[in-house]
């Protein structure tokens, strides 16, 4: 069991700690808030090979990171990888009383609450939902907060895990002491980044070695988050999990674009570039496609491996 270091918290400092459980490395950091900025105060990292090491390999990430700042946050944010997640987008739809009175948050979120509900089961936990986009009276909006009309369709994202898996995550985290705020997917924050872009339909790929996970964007938004148990260390294997995934595009509407970012610095982002590039898409799909690909680059100094700490930092920003 590691030796903490970490003692004489100060509640109100403007500070959080973000724990991101990747596919094979356990990230944690310390942000600072000064004002509109956010500071990194320091990182820790620890990579894992098994599901069973994830407890104690973050235990080890924190301990590092206490080497670095001994005053640790109290609340935080822990976003997730791999294992046992799965993800489904669902429609609400129902019909307004008032059609001129306009649409609330508590209005939508009671929505999205009838949806998750419905989702639940012994086994497995919805611990994440949202309203990714809607349609009021035939008409598409990115944001229906505000807006008035009759016959709406909502659109809900959740990500839902193995209940015992988060069983042993809330376990962690009392463990350390730190309130959670929010547990959320990575790859729906590190999504967020491409809206700069304005791209509509995208397959973000996040690469380890033995596994990776696999987003498809429909019109600006995360439709589903795909693990799949193939990674870098077996690159011809890897087209197998490309093609499941751009199946789950429409083929009037194939990715603009398929964005790679690293699990751990570890990882030829390069090589898998060149094996996008050179694999026979039209032939392999039936349809044309001929995606761009681009490797994520450094962002504010952090590298392409930590872009899923740099997106959970910013969470509330994009939403």
């Amino acid at each position: 069991m590691p030796n903490f270091k970490f003692f004489g918290r100060k509640p109100k400092r403007k500070d959080f700690l973000v724990v991101e459980i990747g596919l094979e490395k356990i990230a944690c950091a310390i942000f600072q808030k000064e004002g509109p900025q956010i500071k990194l105060v320091g990182v820790g990292k620890k990579k894992y090979s098994l599901g069973e090491e994830v407890f104690d390999t973050v235990l080890e990430a924190l301990d590092s990171l206490a080497a670095i700042a001994p005053d640790f946050p109290t609340t935080g944010v822990l976003g997730i990888s791999g294992g046992s997640l799965g993800t489904i987008t669902t429609i609400a739809r129902y019909a307004r009383p008032n059609p001129k009175k306009p649409i609330t948050l508590e209005e939508t979120e009671d929505a999205l609450h009838q949806i998750v509900k419905d989702l639940d089961t012994e086994e497995k936990k919805v611990f994440f939902s949202t309203i990714a986009g809607a349609d009021i009276d035939g008409v598409r909006v990115s944001n229906p907060l505000g807006l008035k009309g009759e016959k709406i369709q909502l659109s809900c994202f959740a990500a839902f895990k193995d209940a015992s898996e988060l069983e042993l995550l809330h376990r962690l985290m009392n463990e350390i002491d730190v309130k959670i705020e929010k547990i959320i997917p990575t790859s729906f924050t590190a999504a967020k980044i491409l809206l700069d872009k304005n791209l509509k339909d995208v397959l973000i790929f996040r690469v380890g070695a033995d596994r990776s996970e696999l987003t498809v964007m429909n019109d600006g938004h995360v439709s589903e988050i795909l693990p799949v148990g193939l990674g870098a260390s077996e690159p011809k294997l890897l087209p197998i999990a490309w093609q499941a995934a751009i199946k789950k595009f429409e083929k009037e509407k194939p990715p603009d674009l398929i964005w790679l970012f690293a699990d751990h610095d570890q990882i030829n982002l390069e090589k898998i570039n060149e094996i996008l590039v050179e694999f026979p898409w039209k032939a392999q799909l039936g349809f044309q496609l001929d995606p761009r690909v681009e490797i994520a680059q450094n962002i504010q100094n952090f590298s392409p491996s930590d872009i899923g700490i740099f997106a959970l930092s910013r969470q509330e920003e994009y939403e």
